[in-house]
């Protein structure tokens, strides 16, 4: 045998083909924080990169501070200039996520993250416990009232019923939604809420869907009271528009991780499309109502415009990140402004005084 050392042939890395690879979307970036999750979680040497390591290279290289890493500054990572150990680890690092993660042209478009995400720990508790509420509010004005009907009892002197006259009585504005005209309103809310809204909690959990009930509640009030000034308002239905109105913000920010996302979308505009059908009628034929469609409709808004912020993003994109800050401030600002008008411009709606000079 020969005494001479076989040299092995050196091929260098194809570091485009790498972050191609990592950039498992295909959009061109790849999100800072998910990068820095493989670099602390795909081990390649005794000696791990640290937390403070890894964050102080990824914050050099991202030149923008923009949250994402693109190509020219996925190279500028590989060549980071610290020392060539941790260089070589963060390389080899790169190189094993890469490898570790399946091509796009492998991953089936029904076998995404979504329906991983449904959990019954812990269970479901926001919307069934409002449900609770509003049945056990019902059953008490129907006792104390000694009438129960498709619609009625309408507790009017409640302090819980949202009345034009009693504005700063604040609380009435959130309160109202544990009040209903009848036994119709109330199973009609009841079954919507838990329809639509005990499957999202169970992806996004219960904070996020209190947060969203809430604000629909309260767009719901707040548009009612100054479209319709001098009307009570009862009923949960600005948080169930909301709830519906989340399953499309939902499908919005999750549209490429969701199974059946067209059939889901088309449920949602049927749904959007019948009300709105009803509400155009009832509106050329000039027929008397006691529905707030007003309330519905703030309340669907409300929903879009939160559930796009509150609600899990399970693959966060740049343009879903501007739409979240856009959405987030065209909510607030219809807020404020509902509530500038409330408290100093209530003539400029035909809204009564806040308080009677007697009370009720």
């Amino acid at each position: 045998m020969s005494g001479r050392r076989r040299i092995e042939k050196y091929e260098p890395i194809n570091w485009h083909e790498i972050f191609q690879r990592i950039d498992s979307d295909g959009d061109g970036y790849i999100l800072r924080s998910e990068l820095k999750k493989y670099l602390l979680n795909t081990p390649v040497s005794d000696v791990p990169l640290t937390d403070d390591m890894v964050d102080s290279m990824l914050y050099h290289v991202d030149y923008n501070n923009d949250g994402y890493i693109n190509l020219q500054e996925f190279y500028a990572l590989v060549n980071v200039p610290v020392d060539a150990g941790t260089r070589s680890v963060v390389q080899r690092t790169l190189v094993a996520t890469a490898f570790s993660i399946a091509p796009r042209s492998q991953v089936s478009h029904g076998d995404r993250h979504y329906i991983a995400e449904y959990s019954c720990c812990p269970p479901p508790l926001v919307i069934p416990l409002f449900c609770a509420a509003e049945v056990g509010v019902f059953i008490y004005y129907a006792v104390n009232m000694g009438n129960v009907g498709p619609y009625s009892p309408v507790p009017w002197k409640s302090p819980l019923i949202y009345d034009p006259k009693r504005r700063l009585e604040a609380w009435r504005f959130i309160s109202y939604m544990f009040l209903h005209a009848g036994y119709v309103h109330l199973l009609s809310n009841v079954m919507v809420a838990l329809f639509v809204g005990i499957p999202l909690e169970m992806v996004h959990r219960w904070w996020r869907l209190l947060i969203l009930y809430l604000a629909g509640v309260i767009a719901g009030s707040l548009a009612a009271s100054m479209f319709d000034p001098h009307s009570y308002l009862v009923g949960a239905s600005g948080g169930c528009y909301a709830l519906i109105a989340a399953h499309l913000a939902n499908v919005i920010i999750n549209w490429g991780e969701m199974p059946f996302n067209w059939v889901r979308l088309l449920v949602l505009i049927t749904l959007m499309g019948t009300d709105i059908g009803v509400f155009a009628y009832m509106t050329l034929t000039n027929s008397s109502t006691r529905i707030s469609y007003v309330a519905h409709l703030a309340g669907f808004v409300a929903g879009l415009l939160v559930g796009m912020v509150t609600l899990r993003n399970l693959k966060e994109h740049r343009w879903e990140i501007v739409l979240k800050w856009i959405g987030l401030s065209i909510f607030l600002m219809l807020i404020a402004a509902a509530v500038t008008i409330q408290v100093a411009f209530p003539d400029l709606v035909g809204l009564y005084p806040p308080m009677p000079e007697k009370a009720i």
